[in-house]
């Protein structure tokens, strides 16, 4: 849910000595659950846009802002395919789960059951979207269309219930962040749906506003996971007496 690490790790009070009693996370073991969520985030993150940048390059003629990214995974007419696929379903499986983990870890309070169905759903509609391609039968179509519907409003829902989480925690940076990409990504979202509706035109070809919806999601949760080994690193400090900057 893109945590924000306590400011110090000398801030006075039990606070100080176990950063995650500062409102954080809730158990010592929470700053490890986080460390493992952290890394689902950025590994499938990173993933998901190196896989699309390497198949996208394959695939003759392919625009970024023109063509939309199911493009890149539909058989018979993209040469890698498969692994774009697999990257959809990679990442959905990643941000769910690594939800999970982070909901585990968590404070408990309003919003965090929201957060957590909304990151299911998501996973969900992204694994639909792998294990359905572009370009199937009318059945599987359909599946993909809703897949994709799905992850998009879901994910930046999530986003958004996430800053809702953190902004009512006094987490404000993060908090912040977390809505805007959350409303960026649902802006996008609402101009990728209007440029389907005929004789309306919208800036740019319908591959910008479709990224623009997932790249919101995608960037939070490389965000996210930079701040939850934030939150690692200082819990480590905290215990060790060494600086903020010690290696965890």
């Amino acid at each position: 849910m893109l945590p924000d690490a306590p400011s110090s790790p000398a801030v006075a009070g039990s606070a100080a000595a176990h950063p995650w009693h500062s409102g954080v996370v809730r158990t010592t073991t929470g700053p490890a659950i986080l460390r493992v969520a952290a890394a689902l985030w950025i590994v499938a993150g990173l993933g998901y846009l190196v896989t699309e940048a390497v198949v996208a390059k394959h695939l003759p003629g392919y625009s970024y802002s023109a063509n939309y990214i199911s493009d890149l995974g539909r058989p018979h007419h993209s040469p890698l395919a498969a692994w774009m696929n697999g990257a959809f379903i990679a990442q959905g499986v990643a941000f769910a789960l690594a939800g999970a983990l982070v909901v585990t870890a968590a404070r408990p309070g309003p919003g965090i059951v929201a957060f957590l169905g909304l990151a299911v759903i998501y996973g969900a509609g992204s694994t639909a979207v792998g294990l359905f391609p572009s370009g199937g039968t009318a059945g599987s179509a359909l599946v993909h269309v809703g897949g994709a519907t799905a992850a998009i409003l879901a994910g930046n829902l999530a986003v958004l219930a996430a800053g809702v989480v953190l902004l009512s925690r006094r987490r404000f940076r993060g908090g912040v962040a977390s809505v805007a990409l959350g409303v960026a990504g649902l802006f996008s979202g609402g101009l990728l749906l209007c440029s389907s509706v005929p004789s309306t035109r919208v800036p740019f070809g319908d591959g910008a506003w479709e990224r623009g919806a997932i790249y919101a999601i995608i960037g939070w949760q490389l965000l996210a996971g930079v701040a939850a080994l934030a939150i690692r690193r200082q819990a480590y400090s905290a215990d060790s007496g060494s600086a903020p900057t010690a290696r965890p």
